[in-house]
């Protein structure tokens, strides 16, 4: 995306007031639950939605919400490959701790006429930036998502890590980023 288009583009809250803008990720779920479910999530509290709109349409949006990545050992493939997740995510050696605080994207969608130009990736970098300065007062260690099938090379790309495997076969695929190895 040109410089250019990126100056012509809001990052807006979400509100009850505002206006949705036409949009269309080819997605049925993300769709409704733009236009059908954002604003009642903001309402009650259960997730936050940013849209980035131009003067006549919504490019994309990200919904976000607190989220607690809990880790026990029934999810991995052998003990050993728990012991070696939590010795990776926990450099202190009391591995006590089995639930991290985390920052979930719950949705992300791109308009279809926008797709490939480099805005997902630039959302996420958002997010991250955002997280990294939320823990100035609160401690969030990892960004989580559960990636549909589609999306899997997106969040490789920008170093999103396999949970487990157990999970492979299945329509999304739950993903972390753990924000203190940037």
């Amino acid at each position: 995306m040109s410089e250019e288009e990126l100056s012509q583009l809001s990052l807006i809250l979400l509100d009850e007031a505002h206006t949705i803008k036409p949009f269309d990720c080819e997605d049925i779920d993300l769709n409704e639950f733009l236009f059908e479910k954002a604003k009642l999530y903001k309402q009650e509290f259960l997730a936050t939605t940013f849209i980035l709109e131009n003067e006549e349409q919504t490019v994309a949006y990200y919904s976000i919400f607190n989220d607690s990545l809990k880790v026990e050992e029934e999810g991995f493939a052998s003990k050993s490959a728990f012991n070696r997740f939590l010795r990776d995510l926990v450099s202190h050696p009391k591995r006590h701790l089995k639930s991290f605080p985390a920052l979930k994207i719950g949705r992300l969608g791109i308009d279809k006429n926008f797709k490939g130009k480099g805005l997902g990736k630039l959302i996420v970098n958002n997010i991250i930036n955002d997280t990294l300065e939320l823990n100035e007062k609160q401690a969030c260690k990892l960004i989580t998502v559960d990636a549909y099938n589609q999306s899997l090379h997106f969040y490789e790309k920008l170093n999103f890590e396999y949970l487990t495997e157990n999970d492979k076969d299945e329509e999304t695929r739950q993903m972390y980023l753990d924000l203190t190895s940037l």
